[in-house]
């Protein structure tokens, strides 16, 4: 959990860096928002964020909101996963913990698939093709660089956090696993 939280503090970080520089009203509410609700305040946040000269959306604030939230959504996903594993990795034998997150990620994972594929199909059905707001859409930007780091920053926040994932999430297992003697298990069982 440790690796989750530090990622979704970055990614907070990152957001309110990102929408002090494009000048946005309230950094602090969209940081807020963040928290509150993840994938979808992070989608929300880039369709509606102001574009530097030579940034570009096409297709509308649906297409754009949805591919970003499915997006944002998997990786998400992707890292819950993989902190269940490394949970489960102290508690069961490699082979039926292998077994395990492949029938999960399989049931899962395909049944997050169709979904996305429907979101994704009825945005792209519903997107605009004549919309393309090419940048700067805020005049404060107007004349402004893009920034360096910028949204390939956010790129590494991601696959940061995943590693983090392994290197920070300890194998752990509840109070409960170590309450009950589990040698002594099929004794009381052959009363």
């Amino acid at each position: 959990m440790v690796a989750l939280m530090l990622t979704l503090a970055a990614l907070a970080i990152w957001l309110y860096q990102d929408a002090e520089r494009r000048q946005m009203n309230s950094p602090l509410a969209w940081v807020g928002l963040l928290l509150l609700a993840g994938p979808l305040a992070l989608a929300l946040y880039w369709a509606r964020r102001p574009l530097y000269a030579g940034e570009y959306r096409i297709g509308g604030s649906v297409w754009v909101m949805t591919r970003v939230f499915v997006l944002a959504l998997s990786v998400w996903m992707l890292m819950f996963s993989a902190v269940l594993a490394v949970w489960l990795s102290d508690i069961m034998p490699g082979p039926v913990l292998v077994g395990l997150m492949l029938s999960i990620g399989l049931l899962f994972g395909g049944g997050w698939a169709l979904v996305a594929a429907v979101l994704l199909l009825a945005a792209w059905l519903l997107r605009d093709h004549r919309r393309a707001e090419v940048g700067p859409t805020h005049a404060a930007l107007a004349g402004l660089a893009l920034p360096r780091p910028g949204d390939g920053l956010l790129r590494i926040i991601l696959l940061a956090g995943l590693l983090a994932v392994f290197i920070f999430t300890e194998p752990a297992h509840p109070a409960w696993v170590d309450a009950v003697e589990w040698q002594q298990m099929p004794d009381r069982m052959m009363l």
